[in-house]
């Protein structure tokens, strides 16, 4: 039992039993790397990561590999989600290295925390073009022990070279307000697209639903992208990467046809599909797998990932039981034990390609559509409603059955961010639901965004209105970055939107406030990752580009934006948000770095509409309201909305360019100034 015994972090306590002499990131460990001269190795990973599990179970399970590590180097462990700074600055010594990125992070630092050497997963034997571990360790043993001055070296070198990565992208090379910008971003997303399977590029496949917002975003203008975007949101669904049984996403697949994923799934995807699959169910209510995947992402999140407090949690793993995808896949023997019937497991394994050979590891199969229900019904003589009929209770019947199997690990934190995601996505999937007709639903799905907004800023804002991070077992910790706050604060606005109360919108503008005063660049041109009375490492990062979430920064900028429009935003907003979009004229040239960013940008066109209802309380417009709700999909540009307590009949005012409409009491003439300039 080592030190990681006693952390808060779900993943860092996986490696308390490891020989290895690990600390937790923090003042004992780097204290002691200075008194002792001793280089630090940093391995950075998450719970739900497969290679992680794989280089611990290899590398740091392994007595003669800890005995190298514990004799040679200070060894920390850092959980990424719970401090992204450090893992941010410390990737792109793996960047500037030649090499793509990601998990686990291993990086070889001095001291005083500059990094000399750094890699991912390092195998135990030299396989896969890279030494052994071991071999790598012996290296660096001896080139921190004989040959200081290249440490040096190489340290200043990298250190350099992290400081020209943080300030790329930054040339003002023209403001990202406008058609144009977004257009040519569009123009260069859908020039990646696979065409015959969606997604971008070849394999592996992941979601990208940042990027995604953005060609949705397009395609409100002017119809661009819509064959590129069904195809990717279907092929999605079908394939392996969706679990049929319960619902959600897992993080990606392998391959180019999203059979095979890697099968941990991560709150932050299925938070921003959500809302993706929700708005694209209105501009496509044709296609009704669109709701069905809204519906039973919203239904997996209640039921395996939401907390007692109505906070949701943050990943599961992809291994059960020391076997990856174990807990997903099936065999026609275990079909047909199952469904206690021939004919019905020969139906599903039909459907949903479950194959004696396996299309998988162990002869497993990955449940997936290879093609369409349709076809596949009308080859067996019935309707897709009947076929659908059918599968129902046998979908259900196999998720019970694979509920009494041994689960995956779940990561039982509650990341801030990753939650302010999943209310934003919940509030769009309502308001999709409202328009399908559903109220009932709408006022479900609004109810768990609520809760979990109300216990964030119950439990998660300090006393000085910092945001913290993470809530393990009840025990909020961690000090809170950009995104913590930026998301938190768009979920508010959302919220506000959804149910017109003004404590929504008062406690984004705190938010923006905070934001503006403790993580704004000097000058106003830009956020820190870090507040200004945080940890000080040794770079304090610009939030720029995004990752596998939005960077906080295009959010935080959305939501200065969408907060000027209301009328109610901290004093410097609107400038601060300007100054965001003129000074990273290359994001345009960079889409998939700065999707979110563009995505912001175009709540400050001329074009953007804001909507402020005016009446005696939410109840009194509540019926504009629902006249602004039904029009918002057909609408090109994008739409906030507010509303203001007042004296006199409700109203709502139309506001674009700075020119606002006057009051409008009517609902067929408050669509007419909604759609007759901004719909398609």
């Amino acid at each position: 039992m080592n030190r990681l015994a006693q952390s808060k972090s779900p993943y860092l306590r996986q490696h308390a039993e490891n020989p290895v002499d690990w600390y937790p990131w923090g003042d004992e460990a780097l204290e002691r790397a200075r008194r002792e001269d001793r280089p630090i190795l940093l391995s950075v990973g998450y719970s739900a990561c497969h290679w992680c599990h794989v280089m611990a179970h290899e590398s740091f399970e392994d007595a003669e590999t800890a005995a190298l590590m514990n004799q040679n180097f200070i060894n920390i462990k850092v959980d990424r989600e719970e401090r992204p700074d450090i893992d941010e600055i410390y990737q792109k010594v793996v960047l500037l290295m030649g090499q793509g990125g990601g998990w686990p992070l291993t990086v070889f630092l001095t001291p005083d925390h500059r990094p000399f050497y750094g890699g991912t997963y390092f195998p135990p034997v030299p396989s896969y073009g890279r030494p052994s571990f071991r071999q790598l360790l012996l290296a660096l043993t001896d080139l921190w022990q004989n040959r200081r001055a290249d440490v040096e070296g190489q340290a200043e070198q990298l250190l350099e070279g992290i400081r020209e990565l943080s300030a790329g992208g930054q040339d003002g090379d023209g403001a990202l307000v406008g058609p144009g910008p977004l257009k040519a971003a569009a123009t260069d997303l859908l020039s990646r697209i696979d065409p015959e399977w969606g997604g971008f590029g070849r394999q592996p496949k992941f979601p990208n639903a940042t990027c995604l917002e953005v060609l949705m975003l397009q395609n409100r203008v002017d119809g661009t992208g819509s064959d590129e975007l069904l195809l990717t949101l279907e092929k999605m669904w079908r394939g392996g990467i969706y679990d049929h049984l319960r619902g959600g996403f897992a993080r990606y697949a392998v391959d180019r046809e999203w059979l095979v994923p890697h099968f941990e799934k991560m709150l932050y995807d299925n938070a921003l599909l959500l809302g993706l699959y929700a708005d694209a169910s209105l501009r496509w209510p044709e296609h009704g797998y669109l709701r069905r995947v809204v519906r039973e992402t919203v239904t997996y999140l209640e039921a395996d990932m939401r907390g007692p407090a109505g906070t949701f949690y943050a990943a599961t793993d992809a291994d059960s039981e020391g076997v990856e995808g174990k807990y997903f896949c099936w065999t026609p023997a275990q079909l047909e034990e199952v469904l206690g019937s021939r004919d019905d497991a020969a139906l599903f394994a039909a459907v949903y390609g479950v194959d004696p050979r396996g299309n998988f590891e162990h002869g497993m199969s990955i449940l997936h559509l290879a093609q369409p229900l349709a076809p596949t019904a009308g080859a067996l003589g019935m309707t897709e409603a009947a076929l659908e009929a059918r599968l129902a209770p046998l979908r259900a019947r196999l998720l019970a059955s694979r509920y009494q199997r041994v689960p995956p690990l779940r990561d039982d934190k509650i990341l801030t961010a990753w939650n302010g995601l999943l209310i934003s996505g919940l509030v769009r999937a309502a308001a999709a639901a409202e328009q399908w007709g559903e109220p009932e639903l709408r006022a479900h799905w609004l109810a768990l965004a609520t809760a979990a907004a109300r216990r964030l800023l119950d439990a998660h804002i300090g006393a000085h209105g910092e945001v913290m991070r993470v809530d393990t077992d009840g025990v909020v910790h961690t000090r809170g970055y950009l995104e913590d706050l930026a998301f938190l604060a768009r979920a508010c606005l959302d919220l506000h939107e959804a149910t017109l109360d003004l404590a929504w919108q008062q406690a984004a503008a705190v938010l923006a406030r905070y934001a503006l005063a403790h993580h704004a660049v000097s000058g106003g041109v830009g956020f820190y990752v870090t507040a200004d009375d945080a940890e000080r490492l040794i770079e304090r990062t610009e939030s720029q580009h995004d990752s596998a979430i939005p960077s906080g920064l295009g959010p935080m900028v959305e939501v200065l934006l969408r907060l000027d429009l209301a009328g109610v935003a901290p004093a410097g907003a609107r400038a601060a948000a300007e100054a965001c979009l003129q000074r990273q004229g290359a994001a345009v040239r960079q889409p998939f770095a700065f999707a979110s960013l563009i995505a912001a940008a175009q709540f400050a066109a001329p074009e953007a509409a804001h909507v402020t209802l005016r009446g005696a309380s939410p109840e009194a417009v509540a019926g504009l309201a629902r006249t602004v709700a039904a029009a918002r999909p057909a609408m090109r540009a994008r739409l906030a909305v507010s509303f203001e307590a007042a004296e006199g009949p409700p109203a709502a005012l139309v506001c674009r360019a700075q020119v606002c409409s006057t009051p409008i009491g009517q609902p067929d003439a408050l669509r007419a100034a909604l759609l007759g300039e901004a719909s398609r």
